[in-house]
């Protein structure tokens, strides 16, 4: 099986999370438009759009686009009053811990749920101490964390409570979808997520001031045509990126379903000594990544393995952002973190993986005797 070609002619290698292209000739359209009225970005008709189409499909007051998910991030930490400890996972992309500390706060390591990776309510308790200012929980996989608890939590420490959603665009707790939980939430749109921009992200909050004060601070601090009366930066998304992450956006339902075939067609094939990991009770995910856990002992082998057959899985998150070299001087023992991050492997999905490309890789993947 192994010298076979991969089913479909797919003759490149096969990643995770293949950009989502739905429709070419819209974006295209799109394109001629841009060029057209020669506005390329400052808060271009296409943003807007988008922006609105985003908080109308999903219910958020208030959609602030930006040119990426970390720096949105950044705006959010940004608006704090104070500086102090922030509370996150280490079990993330290291661009959460980053941003914090890029913004002048001290990032406080919490582990994770063994079950699905999410922010341990438990564990957050014990780590909270008078310098303490925010919950950063991080969404993971199209998981949504224990949002009731984190919620109790932050009201009776009166912290901010903000989330890294990057992952989690267009899924749904208890029947809301991620944007209004929290004092603000950051999604991606990097070309590798649910929906493509090639790069972005969307901010969403239910407070208008902030919204008002993100908008300023995307934007240099600008409140009119030449007045500033803010610090602020460039993080202003272009109208290509719009274009491309609306015209994906349009197609919200269509990518869930053909993600949660891919994601059950893993399901039937992958060996029994591979486990997905599920989605929680009251979680509606947007099935963008198929994550499977193995022994800690097969899992380094098998991913040389599948690249080396061009099939380019990732560890997925490895080793853990306290294990890191920035963080790695203040770290302490996060026993399911390190758990997970030796275990976990992210496989290929995205428009381009069909059932029988999993068909393929499944078979691959019994034939590994590691």
């Amino acid at each position: 099986m192994s010298d076979k070609t991969v089913p479909g002619a797919i003759s490149r290698p096969l990643h995770v999370g293949s950009p989502n292209i739905l429709d070419r000739s819209i974006f295209l359209k799109r394109v001629e438009r841009i060029l057209d009225q020669k506005m390329f970005s400052n808060d271009g008709p296409l943003v807007r759009e988008l922006e609105t189409s985003v908080a109308e499909r999903l219910d958020i007051p208030h959609v602030i686009a930006v040119s990426n998910a970390t720096i949105g991030l950044e705006l959010v930490l940004e608006t704090f009053p104070k500086k102090g400890e922030i509370i996150l996972p280490s079990f993330t992309f290291v661009a959460t811990a980053h941003a914090v500390k890029r913004m002048g706060f001290t990032p406080v390591f919490s582990d994770v749920t063994s079950d699905f990776g999410l922010l341990d309510p438990e564990q957050v308790k014990r780590l909270i101490t008078p310098k303490t200012v925010a919950l950063l929980p991080v969404n993971v996989y199209g998981n949504i964390c224990d949002i009731d608890a984190l919620t109790r939590i932050s009201c009776e420490h009166s912290l901010k409570l903000i989330f890294d959603s990057a992952h989690v665009l267009g899924v749904r707790h208890k029947g809301i979808y991620a944007g209004t939980f929290g004092q603000a939430e950051v999604f991606s749109l990097h070309a590798t997520k649910f929906i493509n921009g090639f790069e972005g992200g969307l901010i969403a909050t239910t407070d208008e001031d902030l919204a008002a004060a993100l908008r300023r601070a995307r934007n240099f601090g600008f409140v009119g045509y030449d007045q500033v009366n803010s610090i602020g930066t460039n993080a202003k998304l272009s109208e290509i990126h719009a274009a491309m992450a609306l015209t994906n956006f349009e197609h919200f339902e269509e990518i869930i379903r053909h993600n949660k075939r891919i994601h059950d067609a893993y399901k039937r094939r992958l060996p029994s000594w591979m486990q997905l990991i599920g989605f929680p009770v009251h979680t509606e995910s947007n099935f963008q990544y198929v994550v499977a856990r193995c022994s800690g002992l097969k899992r380094d082998p098998l991913v040389k393995y599948l690249h080396g057959h061009r099939v380019l899985v990732r560890r997925y998150f490895y080793p853990g952002v306290h294990r890191m070299a920035p963080y790695s001087d203040d770290h302490h023992h996060l026993p399911v973190t390190e758990e997970l991050s030796e275990s976990v492997i992210c496989l290929p999905t995205g428009q381009d993986i069909n059932e029988d490309t999993v068909s393929y890789i499944c078979d691959l993947i019994a034939e590994f005797d590691g």
